[in-house]
């Protein structure tokens, strides 16, 4: 439901936590807290890159970062309908808007509704493309 105490829900701390919950919570995923907001956070680097807000040297960047500290950049339980279904888990707990954050460069950000499960494949699609 939403949040009574908060007037600006378009927030970049929740950057990693639209994807991260319902990947924590698949049955007998070996998966930390952490790792699924680390994997959560690639995937909107990568949608952030699908959407021209950052360049492919960026995201080779973040990616680098990610694996020189040793942390999952993707699972095998992030499928097209995890995706989606976290999608809409985060309509139901942002105040009707999905209010996704993604990256408009390294310190910045913006929140996006709009995101659809044609876009979700395709980030999913890309993510299988580096070497995890």
């Amino acid at each position: 439901g939403p949040n009574l105490w908060e007037s600006k829900l378009d927030r970049c701390v929740d950057y990693g936590h639209t994807f991260s919950k319902l990947l924590e919570m698949v049955p007998g995923a070996d998966i930390m807290h952490g790792e699924a907001v680390n994997v959560d956070g690639f995937f909107c680097v990568v949608m952030s890159h699908l959407r021209g807000y950052i360049d492919m040297d960026t995201v080779i960047r973040i990616f680098n970062c990610m694996k020189s500290l040793s942390l999952p950049t993707n699972s095998p339980d992030l499928t097209p309908e995890l995706a989606w279904q976290s999608c809409k888990d985060a309509i139901e707990h942002r105040h009707g808007e999905q209010r996704i954050p993604l990256i408009t460069e390294i310190g910045d950000s913006i929140c996006a509704s709009d995101i659809t499960q044609e876009e979700l494949n395709r980030a999913i699609d890309m993510m299988a493309k580096f070497d995890h």
